[in-house]
């Protein structure tokens, strides 16, 4: 009776022991002992490619195109816009500088056009993996540079005319 109450006795005790593993280990964890300095991919430059060359070429001399036909219409609704009674709404002045700026916004799409073609051309770029191509990134800016310069142009005309 002795042992079986001595049995029972370290069979309950042994229950209430703790397990040893309960704890996390104090030991450095693998991403602790990584390094700290990031990782810098180098930047891999791009190869020179005749076709995109050509490609840049021919959407440059459109963008210049763009450019020269816009200022001349600019200059045109200008003078539309500052005429003697334009600011009038519904006089004849008026209508001729909306016509004016209706053609000026015209050519303004143009422009955003060539600037959306090569908007789609540095993206697909991009999503392909391929590096940037300095006279593409080039281009892009001037396109967009042009494009803001234009939109700028039309909202003061439009302000002239008293539109807003």
């Amino acid at each position: 009776m002795i042992r079986r109450s001595l049995l029972l006795l370290v069979l309950l005790t042994a229950g209430c022991a703790e397990a040893t593993d309960k704890y996390p280990s104090l030991a450095p964890r693998p991403i602790e002992s990584r390094p700290e300095a990031e990782v810098v991919t180098p930047v891999t430059a791009a190869t020179p490619d005749a076709a995109l060359d050509l490609q840049i070429a021919g959407i440059a001399v459109k963008l210049a195109k763009t450019d020269s036909d816009f200022t001349a219409a600019a200059a045109r609704a200008d003078a539309a816009a500052r005429a003697r009674g334009a600011q009038t709404t519904g006089s004849d002045q008026w209508l001729a500088a909306q016509t004016a700026l209706a053609d000026l916004e015209a050519l303004q799409g143009d422009t955003l056009g060539v600037a959306s073609d090569v908007e789609t051309m540095v993206t697909a770029r991009g999503e392909a993996g391929q590096p940037p191509y300095p006279a593409l990134d080039a281009l892009h800016d001037k396109a967009q540079a042009q494009a803001d310069a234009e939109a700028a142009k039309v909202a003061a005309i439009r302000a002239l005319t008293g539109d807003q």
